[in-house]
């Protein structure tokens, strides 16, 4: 509405200016040959002048209420996410790529009663396939957590689970698919936001069984615009707290500040889901007790088998991603966070001519409440990193609930003396140490520190 006041505002001002300061076509003036001409060719003169100063109103309109940009994608100025009372699952902004490839952003702005919902669908450009850049604000109604759009030519169908949506679009015989990833409305007009930040969810094949059938793992990449090829970082999760909450099995791991970093580095980022992890096939079954409602196990044998089940998934998921032709052959930095981090230099032992580095957050298997046992089972597995006879980093903070400082240190200890190498770094941390990869502006110098050393000792 103030695109179209504006404009018809400013076309009633020029009919009235040139009403006033042009001849009119029925005027009598002197036969001249001047004025005969200017009888004959004025009025075309005049409606020629009047559709241009229009043209240049409506485009200085436009101008003035441009549609802005994301990574490529416009929306409409005016676009904005109203919270929904009580929140609804919906109520962000969501983004991915149809078919893997064309740029996609849905904005779900306000949720009203009845389940109608007011939204923007935008995309980007696809030359190869013929598309243009645009957005449009079709119908669109939410039925649990399913939302459904309506276009004048097309139908889009939305199927959210905790943090990702699956999406699926079809106009006549055109059909394509997409995973979007949810975040805020502030992220997503913050100006570095790119969609190669934002992270793919694939499937792939990871070559395994399980009851005969053949295990399909997911992987959430962020990776550089360009066809590559790109050096890999693998990153690898972390458990589920105590393993009693079997609806967060489900949830899909992704750091997405993380992943910003490293692709600024040039890196093609991945965060493989283990098996029963995420939208994974088979079990999820590293290290439960027989009854596995009572959570991971404090069992040495039945925890270390735990974790020799999840570094047979990082291996196949570690080689699915390697044939790819967008990443470099070269050596894999392995990155990690809680198990995930124990995993990752554990990995690097078993394959020390496959890795470059190791970067390790907060890295344990089994937390202190297991007493004794988990001292062994902690220090077992990390030392089985020490065959990677690369440098390590080790990242850890003050006032973790699950692995004490000085726990830590003696894991790392263990490491060393078993022929390890290595750099433990404690921060200071005022909230949970178990969290010091959200706060990257405490390590991001000794990482950067960490890869200059890989990148002098030609480590890729």
């Amino acid at each position: 509405m103030r695109k179209l006041t504006k404009i018809r505002s400013e076309s009633i001002f020029i009919s009235r200016f040139f009403d006033v300061h042009l001849p009119d076509r029925c005027a009598t003036i002197g036969e001249s040959p001047v004025l005969r001409s200017f009888r004959m060719w004025g009025p075309l003169m005049r409606d020629l002048l009047r559709w241009l100063v229009v043209g240049l109103v409506i485009l200085a309109a436009k101008e003035a209420f441009a549609d802005r940009y994301i990574d490529g994608v416009p929306i409409p100025d005016d676009a904005a996410v109203i919270a929904a009372d009580p929140p609804a699952g919906f109520s962000a902004a969501w983004v991915g790529r149809w078919g893997g490839e064309l740029k996609h952003i849905l904005i779900v702005e306000r949720i009203k009663d009845g389940g109608t919902a007011d939204v923007v669908f935008a995309w980007g450009d696809a030359p190869q396939l013929g598309i243009k850049r645009g957005w449009d604000r079709p119908n669109a109604r939410i039925d649990g957590n399913t939302l459904t759009l309506t276009g004048s030519n097309y139908s889009a169908t939305y199927r959210r689970s905790a943090s990702w949506v699956e999406a699926s679009y079809e106009r006549g015989p055109l059909n394509r698919r997409a995973e979007l990833t949810r975040m805020s409305f502030a992220t997503l007009l913050a100006p570095d936001m790119t969609f190669a930040a934002a992270g793919e969810s694939i499937m792939i094949d990871s070559g395994l069984l399980e009851n005969g059938q053949p295990i399909r793992l997911q992987v959430v990449i962020s990776k550089p615009e360009g066809a590559g090829p790109f050096p890999l970082l693998v990153f690898n999760h972390a458990s589920t707290g105590k393993g009693t909450n079997c609806e967060s099995f489900k949830l899909v791991t992704f750091d997405r500040g993380f992943a910003k970093i490293f692709v600024n580095k040039g890196y093609l980022v991945a965060f493989p889901q283990r098996r029963g992890r995420g939208k994974s096939d088979g079990l999820y079954d590293e290290g439960f007790y027989a009854d596995r409602t009572l959570g991971y196990t404090c069992e040495p044998e039945r925890a270390l088998a735990g974790a020799d089940r999840a570094l047979v998934d990082i291996e196949a998921a570690v080689a699915a991603l390697r044939r790819r032709q967008d990443v470099k052959n070269e050596r894999v930095l392995m990155a990690g966070t809680s198990r995930g981090g124990a995993l990752s230099i554990a990995y690097a032992g078993m394959h020390p001519n496959d890795v470059a580095g190791v970067i390790n957050f907060v890295g344990g298997w089994i937390t202190e409440d297991c007493g004794l046992a988990a001292r062994q089972i902690n220090s077992t597995l990390l030392a089985r990193g020490a065959a990677f006879q690369r440098s390590t980093l080790w990242l850890y903070g003050l006032h973790d609930r699950f692995y004490s400082l000085g726990h830590s240190g003696q894991n790392f200890a263990v490491f060393r003396s078993a022929g390890g190498k290595g750099v433990f770094l404690p921060f200071d941390m005022d909230g949970n140490g178990h969290e010091v990869i959200t706060e990257p502006a405490k390590w991001r110098s000794d990482v950067k520190h960490y890869l200059d050393e890989i990148d002098a000792s030609g480590g890729k």
